[in-house]
């Protein structure tokens, strides 16, 4: 098959939905990003640098919707509340040496 022609049953070809949506869903967009860029350690003003930037669509068009004061205010309550745990990756400790089942066996 090739690849720019995918069947109709390939399980990795790409489907767009549209969904309704109300008044307030740029609101609610703008709260789920800033909420789980905040959850990943980024700050206020790094996730506000993301809500200014076309390439992220939906965050910029919930942006420009909203206006810049709302999306800070947003990202300022969502950085308060989720913002506080840090992440460190570091490597762990070796885990100490034990005996194996026939060491211990008399």
């Amino acid at each position: 098959m090739p690849h720019d022609d995918p069947g109709p049953q390939d399980p990795l070809i790409l489907v767009g939905v549209g969904l309704p949506s109300g008044p307030e869903a740029p609101r609610e967009m703008a709260y789920v990003f800033a909420e789980e860029f905040a959850r990943m350690g980024y700050g206020a003003d790094r996730i506000l640098g993301l809500f200014r930037q076309p390439f992220y669509a939906a965050a910029h068009g919930a942006y420009r919707t909203l206006g810049e004061p709302a999306v800070r205010a947003i990202i300022d309550e969502c950085a308060a509340v989720f913002g506080r745990a840090r992440v460190r990756v570091r490597d762990a400790a070796p885990p100490a040496a034990r005996p194996t089942e026939r060491e211990e066996a008399p």
